[in-house]
């Protein structure tokens, strides 16, 4: 599971810095019809809401992403059930990317830009890709109906 979180995060903070050395902020590449590559800089929560400008707002960001990052790796690591294990693994490993880059630039680089029909939806990362997927993965591990839910292999729970 250690291997997961810390494989998201470097996927997550390689492809930044890749997106970094490649665009300018704002200017946009198509990829394919419905994500362009366009660098932004998030100084907010998600979806750039409350933005954090002085010092002291990043910092506090800084805490409470720590803070949180930390509980759901602890919840990881206790979980038993394999889809919620991998679930709660990527989603501390988005959160210890996107946590890693705010650190580092007082932002959360975006560069995958979500549109269709003329309409921009969100500019996000493989941080945010890894975080939705996990929550995906939780949502399927609550549905016993569909039959994946369990306990994970021994060699698959430490």
């Amino acid at each position: 599971m250690g291997t997961v979180i810390v494989g998201a995060a470097i996927v997550d903070l390689g492809t930044k810095a890749l997106a970094v050395a490649s665009l300018s902020e704002g200017d946009a590449r198509g990829a394919i019809p419905f994500i362009d590559f366009t660098l932004h800089y998030n100084r907010g929560i998600s979806f750039s809401l409350f933005q954090a400008g002085s010092p002291a707002s990043v910092a506090a960001l800084l805490t409470v992403q720590a803070a949180l990052t930390t509980f759901v790796a602890v919840w990881a690591y206790r979980a038993t059930g394999i889809l919620q294990r991998l679930g709660l693994a990527l989603i501390t490993g988005g959160a210890l990317g996107n946590l890693v880059d705010r650190l580092v630039d007082g932002a959360v680089t975006d560069f995958l830009d979500l549109h269709t029909a003329g309409i921009h939806w969100f500019a996000f990362n493989m941080a945010d890709f890894w975080i939705s997927s996990g929550v995906f993965l939780l949502i399927l591990d609550a549905f016993p109906i569909l039959g994946v839910r369990g306990s994970a292999p021994e060699d698959v729970q430490r």
